[in-house]
């Protein structure tokens, strides 16, 4: 189990017995393997290959690396050999990945292997979290500082910086994720007792507030807009949007309860996972609410990450990647969405099996 090593592919492909969509367990090895945060940027631009992690050793304690694979289940490589790797996002200009790696930005290329220390921030205790500018010119990290507060840190990926650009007391504020649309930062801040949804610029100033009243289950940026769409707490049961010095949402859909929940870069649509009960993969159609089970995942959805789906949409919005513990063990999975369901949602129209379930 070497960096640079490409595997047998690992695909079982299948269709969904309820929903007829085509899946494909993408991996099938017998230890973890996860997708990455889905709020994120996990493809390519082009669509045709993304990353995730994976314990590539059936033992305790097995380290987590980076793998590629593309959405034919093909060219499955291990791009990293190395514990206390995290953060892991790609970029968005071209085919590398960012992480941190004991206190330093490093970036790795998914086609040559080759790995590259960039920065190592003075001042730094430790680093989380992890999101990369829409133009690629930055990498943001949550991070504690050595004289114990939080901060958010801006790293240029040519490495001529490392910029604290907010900080204050630990617990106060988290960073969520950068927008694909370059608008900013998506940021949570503690003010007066309250959790604040905020936007920042990428010098850590604030463009808006979103909301200070209103609290999401889970949520991103709709699309390249500065909105953001996010699933509802209980007892509610809905999607909603939002856009800065809104306050109030507005319904998108309900019915439901979403979960988690990511949209197309067009932001014409959303797919979310359900839960009590689980009622599938829901693929949402923004401007009329109207939605239908694009598949059933079968995970577990206990208390540990890897047993939600949380599904994301390829850049192309033809794929859904998603994990599952339906055979015991975390994998991944991809959906291919139907066009002909997209346009019987945008219809309203009903085909006889899809009303069996509805």
């Amino acid at each position: 189990m070497a960096k640079g090593t490409t595997y047998n592919h690992e695909r079982i492909e299948f269709v969904d017995a309820r929903t007829d969509v085509r899946l494909m367990q993408v991996t099938s090895f017998p230890t973890m393997s996860m997708a990455l945060p889905y709020h994120g940027r996990n493809f390519t631009t082009d669509s045709k290959t993304f990353i995730f992690v994976s314990q590539r050793e059936a033992r305790r304690d097995a380290p987590w690396d980076l793998f590629r694979v593309d959405v034919d289940g093909t060219n499955l490589t291990q791009l990293t050999e190395s514990e206390g790797s995290a953060g892991f996002v790609m970029s968005p200009r071209d085919d590398c990945v960012y992480f941190h790696r004991q206190g330093a930005l490093w970036k790795v290329d998914i086609n040559t292997f080759r790995e590259e220390e960039i920065i190592t921030p003075h001042g730094v205790a430790s680093m989380g979290g992890g999101a990369v500018s829409a133009d690629g010119r930055y990498y943001f990290a949550q991070v504690v500082t050595t004289h114990d507060t939080a901060g958010i840190m801006r790293l240029a990926t040519d490495g001529s910086e490392a910029v604290l650009i907010l900080e204050g007391e630990q617990g106060g504020f988290g960073m969520h994720s950068a927008s694909p649309g370059g608008r900013g930062l998506l940021v949570w801040q503690r003010r007066e007792g309250r959790k604040t949804w905020l936007l920042l610029d990428t010098d850590g100033r604030e463009k808006g507030v979103y909301t200070s009243s209103y609290d999401f289950a889970h949520c991103t940026f709709l699309g390249t807009s500065e909105q953001v769409q996010g699933c509802a707490l209980p007892p509610d049961r809905a999607l909603v949007r939002i856009a800065p010095e809104e306050e109030t949402p507005t319904t998108i859909a309900q019915g439901v309860y979403f979960w988690h929940s990511a949209s197309t870069l067009d932001g014409e649509w959303i797919v979310s996972d359900t839960n009590w009960p689980d009622e599938g993969l829901q693929l949402v159609h923004v401007p009329t609410g109207r939605y239908r089970p694009l598949c059933y995942p079968r995970s577990s959805q206990g208390h540990p990450q890897w047993t939600h789906p949380h599904p994301q949409f390829s850049p192309d919005g033809r794929y859904v990647l998603f994990n599952s513990d339906r055979t015991g063990i975390c994998q991944i999975y991809l959906a291919q969405v139907p066009d002909h369901l997209c346009e019987r949602i945008r219809q309203g129209t009903l085909s006889a099996q899809e009303r069996r379930l509805w």
